[in-house]
C-alpha cells in the first residue's frame, strides 16, 4: 500500500482548487462580469484542472512540493481561461485558498474525515459548474479519489494529514469573511470547536465500560461532563459510507445560501459510476519510482496543463478581483507610462571615462611609477601598488 505521505499532494490541489473555484465564482459576480463570460473562465478553469491526464499523474506517489511550486500550478490554472489577473490579485486568491483548506484540515477532528471534505469540495464544484464538459470529468476525480484514499489505513491517513499541516504550518492570512463569522481570531489564528463528531474510534467523553475476566463488556454507563456537551459519536461504517451531515466541512462558505446537500462518498462514486466515470486507480509500482525532484514534478504538471488561452486568439479578460488592486497590466509599456525612467550616456565624455579607467589599472600606474607589479598572491605588494 501507499504511503499516506505520497499521497498528501492530490488531496491538497483538490481542495485549494475547490477553494479557488468558490473565490472566483464569488469575486466575478461581485464585479458583474457578464454570465457568458464568467461561466467560460470557470468551465475552463476546472476542464484544465480535472483534466484526465493531469489528473492521473497527479495522483500518482508524488512527495510534497513547496509552496513556492505549488503558487506556481496554482498560477497556470488561474490563467488557462480568458481571465487575467494581475499580481495583487492573484497574491490575494492564493491567500485566500491556503487559508480556506487549512480550515478544513483543523476543524476535521479525524485525518480520515478529509475524504469527506474532499468530496464535498468536488460536489461543490458540480453545483457551481454544471456544464457537461466540465462535470463529466469531475465524474472521473471523484471515482479516482474514491479508488485511492477509500481503502487508506488509518496510520497513513495520520501520516497523510501531517504533510498537510507541516505544507501549512505558520501560514496566518486574515480572512474578513472568517474574521465575521467568528472561526479566526484577530492574529489569524482558527478558533476549533469542540463539539461535533468525535474522531474515529473515540468514545464520548464520560463513558465507562466494565469488563468480566474474559474481557467482554458486562455493563455501560455515561457520566455527565462538561467537555461532552455537543460531542456526538463517531460514524463506525465503512469510510465513503460514512453520514456526510457529521463532516460539512468543504462547503462554499462564501455563498451560504447555496447548500448543495452533500452525499457520502460511496454515494457520489455511485452517481459518478453511473454517467460511465472510470477513475482508474493508478498502477501499484513502488515509491522508488517516484523519487522526482519537486521541480521535475511541477514541470510535468505544468507541460499537461495544456496550451494557455492566450494561445487561442480569445482576447483575455483582465480582471481586478478585489476591490483595492489595479487592473493595470505589469508588461514593459505600462511600466514606462508610470514610471520616471532616467538615462545615463557612459559616451558623453571620453576623456573624463579614459582617465578614470586609467586610474584604475594598477599595474599601469606602478610601471610609470617604476615599481614592480603587484603579485596577486602577495597582500603586502597589492596593498603597496594600490597606495
Amino acid at each position: 500500500m501507499t504511503s499516506g505521505a505520497l499521497l498528501a499532494m492530490p488531496m491538497l490541489l483538490i481542495n485549494m482548487g475547490g477553494e479557488m473555484i468558490y473565490v472566483l465564482d464569488q469575486r466575478l459576480k461581485a464585479q458583474n462580469i457578464p454570465e457568458d463570460k464568467s461561466t467560460k473562465v470557470l468551465v475552463d478553469v476546472v476542464k484544465t484542472m480535472y483534466n484526465t491526464k493531469f489528473i492521473s499523474e497527479l495522483f500518482r506517489p508524488h512527495h510534497m512540493y513547496s509552496n513556492l511550486s505549488t503558487r506556481q500550478i496554482f498560477d497556470r490554472l488561474a490563467h488557462s481561461s480568458i481571465m487575467r489577473l494581475n499580481q495583487s490579485s492573484m497574491d490575494k486568491l492564493y491567500g485566500l485558498m491556503r487559508m480556506g483548506f487549512k480550515y478544513n484540515i483543523l476543524a476535521c477532528s479525524s485525518a480520515d474525515q478529509l475524504v469527506q471534505v474532499t468530496m464535498n469540495h468536488l460536489q461543490s464544484i458540480k453545483t457551481i459548474v454544471n456544464a457537461e464538459e466540465a462535470t463529466t470529468l469531475i465524474e472521473e476525480a471523484i471515482v479516482l479519489t474514491a479508488n485511492v484514499y477509500g481503502s487508506l489505513s488509518p496510520g497513513n491517513f495520520l501520516l497523510l494529514k501531517q504533510h498537510l499541516v507541516r505544507f501549512f504550518q505558520d501560514v496566518r492570512i486574515k480572512v474578513s469573511l472568517f474574521l465575521q463569522s467568528g472561526i479566526q481570531n484577530a492574529d489569524g489564528a482558527f478558533v476549533i470547536r469542540a463539539d461535533g463528531p468525535l474522531a474515529t474510534g473515540a468514545d464520548v467523553p464520560g463513558t465507562a465500560r466494565y469488563y468480566d475476566d474474559r474481557g467482554k463488556v458486562i455493563d455501560k454507563d455515561m457520566f455527565d461532563l462538561p467537555n461532552a456537551v455537543g460531542a456526538v459519536a463517531f460514524d463506525d461504517g465503512p469510510l465513503l459510507a460514512r453520514d456526510p451531515t457529521l463532516c460539512p466541512y468543504g462547503e462554499n462558505l462564501y455563498a451560504p445560501n447555496a447548500k448543495p446537500g452533500f452525499k457520502s462518498g460511496a454515494e457520489m462514486t455511485a452517481d459518478a459510476k453511473k454517467v460511465g466515470a472510470r477513475g482508474d486507480r493508478p498502477d501499484g509500482a513502488s515509491a522508488k519510482q517516484y523519487k522526482a525532484t519537486a521541480q521535475d514534478g511541477l514541470n510535468l504538471l505544468a507541460d499537461l496543463l495544456g496550451s494557455s488561452a492566450k494561445d487561442s486568439g480569445v482576447k483575455p479578460l483582465k480582471i481586478a478581483l478585489f476591490a483595492d488592486d489595479s487592473a493595470e497590466d505589469d508588461d514593459d509599456k505600462d511600466i514606462a507610462d508610470r514610471v520616471t525612467l532616467i538615462t545615463i550616456d557612459a559616451l558623453s565624455d571620453h576623456k573624463t571615462t579614459d582617465r578614470l579607467m586609467a586610474d584604475l589599472d594598477i599595474d599601469a600606474k606602478s610601471r610609470a611609477d617604476g615599481k614592480k607589479g603587484c603579485d596577486d598572491d602577495d597582500l603586502l605588494s597589492l596593498m603597496d601598488a594600490s597606495a
